[in-house]
């Protein structure tokens, strides 16, 4: 039922592209200054908006798959121990900093726990308050190859001064069995997969669905992403409706790869199409300081090129 809507959801999408492609405005009028900047402002704010999204997405699930290897019924221990209910939920995880682990749930036919968030700064710069809850919908443990996750996220993440604020429901299926910290399976492999909004400070709001598939390597500590979904040939990480009301799909045509020494969140390599409103924005990851892409070390930010109305290159250099 879930691949149904969401391969229901992302024909709309592709309608709504050719749509906007058939009503664009072929005259040849010469763009105003000002038209440029606002050409600019929204493609700049579309690729942080995306390069934020999926951080912030990577930092909620990591955290909820984090839990569930710590709590009997969902990592490695088949049955659950009611001295240890007892335990997780009355004290924080040592696995999850900063939240407290509701187990009342965990022996019910579908295991469940909740994470609440105690709106503690943490190591990566991220304040989250609210909750995820993580239920085990398939598989005896979350470890078992083929298992999946469905975690709900009512979750606010404030960083660098900027507050957003998530629902939605992501599905997470372990496709090598194992998980991130414990068990001898390297690579950890599992696919994402959510329909959600985020809100802004602002109140405007996008609306997205995620297909990704994650690779994690525990001996180089080293992360990758592509997508996992294929639209027009095109191998697609993300799509939905932007804060400005306009559909968005984003092409993952070269693997995102971060890793622990720089962040996992500052990606050193990796390339998005992000599309919207019959533009085009290249987000070229991994690039110095002049939009380089960087050959060893950590970088500085990510890169964006896009066309202007006047039909000349746009650039403009990100930093993380």
């Amino acid at each position: 039922m879930k691949k149904a809507v969401l391969t229901t959801s992302i024909a709309c999408f592709i309608i709504l592209f050719i749509v906007i492609g058939c009503s664009k405005n072929s005259t040849s009028s010469t763009p105003s200054t000002a038209d440029e900047t606002t050409l600019q402002t929204t493609v700049t704010q579309n690729a942080a908006d995306q390069n934020n999204i999926q951080n912030d997405d990577d930092a909620i699930s990591n955290d909820a798959t984090a839990a569930t290897e710590t709590v009997p019924g969902f990592g490695t221990n088949a049955t659950c121990n009611t001295s240890k209910i007892a335990t997780f939920g009355a004290t924080d995880s040592t696995s999850v900093p900063g939240t407290r682990i509701d187990t009342n749930f965990v022996r019910i036919r579908i295991p469940r726990i909740i994470l609440w968030y105690r709106g503690i700064l943490d190591a990566s710069g991220f304040i989250k308050k609210g909750k995820i809850t993580v239920e085990l919908i398939k598989g005896k443990r979350w470890t078992d190859t083929g298992a999946i996750l469905k975690e709900t996220d009512s979750v606010t993440i404030t960083r660098n001064g900027n507050t957003r604020i998530y629902e939605g429901v992501r599905y997470v299926t372990n496709v090598s069995g194992g998980s991130y910290y414990k068990g001898p399976t390297n690579p950890f492999v599992y696919t994402m997969h959510k329909s959600g909004t985020v809100t802004f400070e602002n109140g405007t709001v996008r609306s997205f669905w995620v297909a990704r598939k994650n690779t994690f390597n525990k001996r180089t500590y080293t992360f990758t992403s592509d997508g996992d979904t294929t639209i027009n040939g095109s191998l697609c990480s993300i799509g939905g409706i932007t804060r400005f009301d306009f559909p968005f799909l984003v092409q993952s045509p070269q693997t995102y790869v971060s890793n622990a020494i720089c962040g996992f969140d500052r990606p050193t390599e990796g390339i998005r199409i992000h599309t919207s409103h019959n533009q085009e924005v290249t987000l070229t990851f991994g690039v110095d300081t002049s939009g380089t892409q960087i050959t060893s070390g950590c970088a500085y930010g990510y890169k964006i090129n896009w066309t202007k109305l006047n039909g000349q290159k746009g650039t403009a250099v990100i930093s993380y």
